[in-house]
């Protein structure tokens, strides 16, 4: 081995009369060090992406939903003790779900109306989190957020409200996109209308039920489907707004762990049973971490096909090396050292490159992935739901590239060495 690794770093360092295939070996080694760079580079950046939504939409969104075959349902607050009871829930709030129209004094638009508890949503969703404007404007505090959502039922008068209207009315949240849309303000009177919810009128035609509200507070959770279109009510005037009794379209569960949402799921359907059933995080957005997911092998494999020229030129090196030193090759054969011993020599060779490239890749791009986290590189937020690129750096991601570079580099060689293991001494020493 010790022999074979000696030879094997003679053949790679620079001589003059061999400088072209130590140019070769210069290039394939600088090939592997870009490829991992940029699959380390990359790979982080799309790690980034995907965790950063994956907060987003948990933030807004419950890990597990446990809804009703027959639809919204009387009975929830001991339905909801039950879940709460379950192994592995960290709480749970009943939630009403309709879609609705909401106008203001200068524009309309359609939205998701969402009952929440008071009492219990702020600790299921980040609802109270994502707040940044309340009655008392802008919200700097955890307490000052939990307030407006404490008060939703009935908010306090805001500091841009007109002094003269001193009307009562239910509050409700909306998302940032939404107000700036609607041209509202926490204060400002908004209406919600349920198209069909007024009855029939003299005709049969369905009458709207208008029903009046106060901007109590603007969210931002940095999705755009969710600021424009979400709205948040306490579950008492979202069920008088539909006119219905005591009802709730499901519970929403947080979970110690979200990671075991499936088996949590589970644990409360078997807790409940029918005509109860559960519907987790993973389920309701499987397609859109699926394709993450396809486009991270996809890049990966791109990438990939960087170190895979620098093994093709890892062979074409070797190839030199045999062709050039044939006659050493063959006077180390006729010295006694193996068919064994000269295919390890070639090993060795491109092990070498493929590790040092690899290192070298792995040192670079990490430090680039530093580099990108420290500086914050900007993004247009007209584009991206994000002001700066997220970089998170996996451990396991960082030792596969690694290893995946140094294998690739490794394979490349074994057509040259086995070319180079069958020279003949005889026939390479014939015409020497």
């Amino acid at each position: 081995m010790r022999f074979a690794l000696v030879i094997a770093l003679s053949h790679l360092r620079s001589r003059k009369h061999d400088a072209g295939v130590s140019v070769i070996t210069l290039i394939s080694t600088v090939g592997v060090t870009v490829g991992v760079t940029a699959l380390l580079m990359v790979l982080a950046v799309m790690e980034g992406f995907e965790i950063d939504l994956r907060e987003k939409i948990l933030g807004s969104n419950a890990h597990v939903l446990v809804l009703q075959h027959t639809g919204p349902y009387e009975g929830h607050a001991a339905a909801t003790a039950q879940v709460t009871a379950v192994e592995g829930v960290q709480a749970a709030a009943p939630f009403l779900y309709t879609e609705a129209m909401i106008r203001s004094e200068w524009a309309n638009a359609g939205v998701v109306v969402k009952g929440i508890d008071p009492a219990r949503t702020a600790a299921v969703t980040d609802i109270a989190q994502d707040l940044v404007v309340g009655p008392p404007g802008p919200l700097s505090t955890e307490d000052a957020r939990l307030a407006v959502v404490a008060q939703l039922h009935a908010p306090p008068p805001a500091i841009t409200q007109d002094p003269s209207d001193t009307e009562v009315l239910p509050g409700v949240i909306v998302g940032e996109e939404l107000a700036m849309q609607l041209k509202v303000y926490p204060g400002d009177k908004v209406y919600i209308i349920n198209p069909i919810g007024g009855g029939s009128g003299p005709m049969g035609v369905p009458v709207p039920r208008v029903v009046p509200f106060r901007v109590a507070g603007v969210f931002h959770s940095g999705m755009y489907e969710y600021d424009t279109k979400w709205t948040y009510v306490t579950l008492a005037d979202a069920q008088a707004f539909l006119q219905v009794g005591d009802v709730a379209t499901g519970i929403e569960v947080r979970l110690d762990d979200f990671e075991r949402a499936g088996a949590a799921a589970r644990a409360i359907e078997a807790q409940l049973g029918f005509p109860f059933y559960t519907r987790n995080w993973k389920e309701l957005n499987q397609p859109i971490f699926a394709a993450l997911r396809l486009e991270k092998i996809v890049a990966g494999l791109i990438l990939s096909l960087i170190t895979l020229v620098a093994s093709l030129n890892i062979v074409g090196s070797l190839i030199l090396v045999v062709v050039t030193r044939a006659r050493e090759i063959a006077i180390l054969r006729a010295l006694g050292a193996s068919a064994h011993a000269v295919r390890m020599v070639f090993m060795l060779e491109g092990l070498v490159i493929g590790v040092v490239g690899s290192l070298t890749g792995t040192a670079l791009g990490l430090l680039g992935c530093w580099a990108l986290a420290r500086y914050e590189f900007p993004l247009d937020t007209d584009v991206y739901y994000l002001d700066t690129l997220p970089v998170v750096v996996e451990p396991l991601t960082v030792l596969t590239v690694s290893i995946s570079a140094v294998l690739i580099a490794f394979f490349a060689t074994l057509y040259p060495a086995t070319v180079a293991a069958r020279i003949d001494p005889v026939e390479g020493l014939r015409y020497e």
